[in-house]
C-alpha cells in the first residue's frame, strides 16, 4: 500500500466509525444493481427421485435437518444435483431458490473457466508475463518480475493493492501494476481479489470483449443462464473476484460443466485439457482456511477427490468427482473460507461412494417433501395484526439522536460493497393496510415503505439510489422484559447474505430503534481485529477508532452496526 491509498483507506474507516455524520464516499454511488426478476430459470436440470440416482431420501432428510439446526450456519438454500439431475432444493426461512444471488469469491471460478475460453481459442497463455499484456515499458517488468497469468490464477502474484483500497481508487488496473511485489510472484500463497479483477482486464484487452459479453455468448448462452449481473470497477471491467449477480440453479450449471468435464448437453463447451490443469493444486493454503488447496481460481480438496467454488459467508459449489454430486448452497455465516462446519456435514452425508439406483421409497420421499416445505417461512399461514399493533398506529416518530445521521435501512456490508452510504435516517412511523402493518422509513434522501408479513414473509422491492433489492419482511408485535411494546422486524434481502434486523420498542412517548445485521459486530470485529495485528494497519485502525485499546475498537463496531437511536413522538 503506498502512502496515498493508506491515507485514503484510513479516512474511508473514520468517516464509516463516526456515528454522528453521514460517510462521505470516495467513490460516487453507481447503479450496480438494477432489479432482477424473481422467476426460474431457463433450460432447468431434469428433477428425479432420489433413489433413482442412487441417493437415499432419508439421507437427504438427515441431512437438511442437521444443515437446519446448526445456527451458526445461517443456511439460506441448498440444492443437491446426481449426474445432472436435481434430487432435492430446499429455501431456508424468506429465502428464495429463483432469486439471483450476490456472489462473493465463488464467481472467481466463473472468472477461471472464461480464462479456459480464451485459451482454448489461443489468445491467452497461462505461462505469458502480465507487463507483455499490457503493453508496458521495461520498468513494468522490472516492477513485475515476470508475474505471469498463472500467477494471477493461483494467488501467487504478491501484489498488496487489495478489496479494502480498492474503495477509494478509481484506476485499479493502474494501482495494481504500479504496486511493488512483496516477495518472488509463484512463490507465497496470498489470497487476494484483485488477482481476479486483473484477470477480468486481461479478457477484455485479450478477446476485445468485455468478461460478461464473452460469458454469454460462450457459455451463459447456450446454458440457458440468465439475469445476471456483475458489478463493474470505477472504469467499467467486471469485478471478477465478487460482484456476480447469478440463481441457484444457474451457478449448478457451472458447476456440472466442470464436473462433466466442459460438455453441456453433448456440446463441447470448454476443454477438458483446461479443466484438468485448473484442477489440480498448484498452491497450498494455510491450514486455517480448509482442508483444501488452490488451483486455477478453484479450490481442489486435500482428501476427497472434490473441487469446490467457494465464497466468503457460505456460497459453495461442492463437486464430488467419483460419484457425480454436485452440491450447491448459500449461506449468510460469519466465515471466510471452508472454516465453517458445512463442509464436515456435507462430507459425511454425500462424500463416498453410492449405488447407481435405489429401490423407490415413497413413503421417505414424501417425509422429505414435507422437511422441505416445513423450512420455508413461506409454507406457513399469514396472520393478521391485532390489538399488540395499536400502540404504534397512527403516531410518526423523529429522530432526536445525532447518531441517526450514519444509520440507515440498507445493511452497512452493502452499503460499503456499492459505496451508498445512507444520509440518514429522519423518521420512522408504522401504518395498517388491510390488516397488514408498513414500515415507513425515511432516510434524508429517501422513503421506503416496507410491507411486513406477520406468519408469513411478504416480499417487496427497495430502492437504493438506483440499487433495487428483493426484501423479505417478517415481523411481529410482542413486548419486552418491561412490558413495553415491541414491533420486532427482521428484513433479508434475499438476493445477499445479509439480514437487517429492527427493532421498535415504545418507551412512553419516545421510540427506541434498535437496529443490527447479519453478518454484522462479531465477523466485522474480527477483520478489523485481524488487520490491527499489521504494523501498517494498527494505527490506522486505531486512530479512526478514536482509542488505543481493542475494547474501543468493539465499542465503535458495535456503535456502528448495532445502534440504538431515540426517537420523539411527531405532533
Amino acid at each position: 500500500m503506498n502512502l496515498t491509498t493508506a491515507s485514503r483507506t484510513f479516512q474511508l474507516l473514520t468517516r464509516i466509525l463516526d456515528t454522528q455524520s453521514a460517510t462521505e464516499a470516495f467513490l460516487p454511488t453507481a447503479a450496480e444493481k438494477p432489479p432482477l426478476p424473481l422467476r426460474a430459470p431457463l433450460q432447468p436440470f431434469p428433477r428425479a427421485t432420489p433413489e433413482s440416482q442412487g441417493v437415499s431420501s432419508r439421507l437427504l432428510r438427515r441431512f437438511l435437518e442437521e444443515l437446519n439446526r446448526g445456527r451458526d450456519l445461517y443456511m439460506q438454500d441448498v440444492m443437491v444435483l446426481r449426474s445432472g439431475r436435481v434430487i432435492c432444493e430446499a429455501a431456508f426461512g424468506s429465502q428464495d431458490l429463483r432469486a439471483a444471488k450476490y456472489t462473493f469469491s465463488a464467481c472467481k471460478s466463473v472468472v477461471s473457466l472464461a480464462v479456459g475460453l480464451l485459451a482454448d481459442d489461443g489468445l491467452l497463455s497461462v505461462e505469458e508475463p502480465v507487463a507483455d499484456i499490457f503493453d508496458e515499458s521495461g520498468t513494468l517488468r522490472r516492477r513485475l518480475k515476470d508475474m505471469t497469468v498463472e500467477d494471477l490464477l493461483t494467488m501467487r502474484s504478491g501484489v498488496q493493492f487489495t478489496e479494502a483500497e480498492a474503495l477509494t481508487e478509481t484506476d485499479w488496473v493502474r494501482r495494481f501494476l504500479s504496486a511493488a511485489p512483496k516477495g518472488e510472484p509463484g512463490e507465497e500463497f496470498a489470497y487476494n481479489s484483485l488477482n481476479t479483477y486483473m484477470l477480468s482486464a486481461i479478457i477484455r484487452r485479450r478477446s476485445g470483449r468485455s468478461l460478461m459479453e464473452l460469458l454469454q455468448e460462450r457459455l451463459f448462452g447456450p446454458m440457458g443462464i440468465t439475469d445476471v449481473r456483475w458489478e463493474t470497477c470505477p472504469m467499467g471491467v467486471e469485478k471478477g473476484g465478487w460482484g456476480l449477480y447469478i440463481r441457484p440453479e444457474d451457478l449448478a450449471k457451472l458447476g456440472q460443466l466442470v464436473l462433466d468435464g466442459g460438455l453441456w448437453g453433448g456440446e463441447r463447451l470448454l476443454s477438458r485439457r483446461y479443466l484438468e490443469a485448473a484442477l489440480r493444486p498448484r498452491a497450498v493454503p494455510p491450514a486455517a482456511t480448509g482442508d483444501f488447496n488452490y488451483g486455477y481460481q478453484i479450490w481442489v480438496g486435500r482428501r476427497e477427490n472434490t473441487f469446490l467454488f467457494n465464497g466468503m459467508l457460505g456460497q459453495n459449489v461442492l463437486g464430488f468427482l467419483d460419484s457425480g454430486i454436485l452440491v450447491v448452497t448459500h449461506a449468510g455465516a460469519n466465515t471466510d473460507f471452508q472454516e465453517s462446519r458445512y463442509f464436515e456435514i456435507v462430507s459425511r452425508y454425500l462424500g463416498g461412494a453410492f449405488p447407481a439406483r435405489l429401490e423407490e421409497d415413497g413413503a421417505a420421499r414424501r417425509e422429505l417433501e414435507e422437511t422441505v416445505r416445513g423450512l420455508s417461512a413461506y409454507s406457513r399461514p399469514p396472520e393478521e395484526a391485532d390489538s399488540r399493533a395499536e400502540p404504534f398506529l397512527g403516531r410518526s416518530f423523529a429522530s432526536a439522536d445525532p447518531r441517526a445521521a450514519s444509520t440507515g435501512l440498507l445493511p452497512l456490508a452493502l452499503q460499503a460493497l456499492g459505496s451508498n452510504y445512507t444520509r440518514g435516517v429522519t423518521s420512522v412511523a408504522v401504518s395498517l393496510k388491510g390488516g397488514t402493518p408498513e414500515l415507513v422509513y425515511r432516510e434524508r434522501d429517501a422513503l421506503h415503505r416496507v410491507p411486513v408479513g406477520l406468519g408469513r414473509p411478504l416480499v417487496s422491492q427497495l430502492d437504493f439510489r438506483g440499487n433495487v433489492y428483493h426484501a423479505a419482511a417478517l415481523g411481529r408485535f410482542t413486548h419486552d422484559e418491561e412490558e413495553r411494546p415491541v414491533f420486532y422486524i427482521r428484513l433479508a434481502f434475499i438476493e445477499t447474505p445479509c439480514v437487517r434486523i429492527l427493532k421498535l420498542v415504545l418507551d412512553g412517548e419516545d421510540l427506541l430503534l434498535r437496529q443490527s445485521e447479519t453478518p454484522g459486530e462479531p465477523y466485522v470485529f474480527g477483520k478489523l481485529r485481524a488487520a490491527a495485528q499489521s504494523p501498517l494497519y494498527r494505527p490506522l485502525l486505531l486512530l479512526a477508532a478514536g482509542g488505543t485499546e481493542e475494547d474501543y475498537l468493539r465499542y465503535k463496531t458495535r456503535q456502528v452496526l448495532s445502534p440504538e437511536i431515540l426517537f420523539r413522538a411527531e405532533t
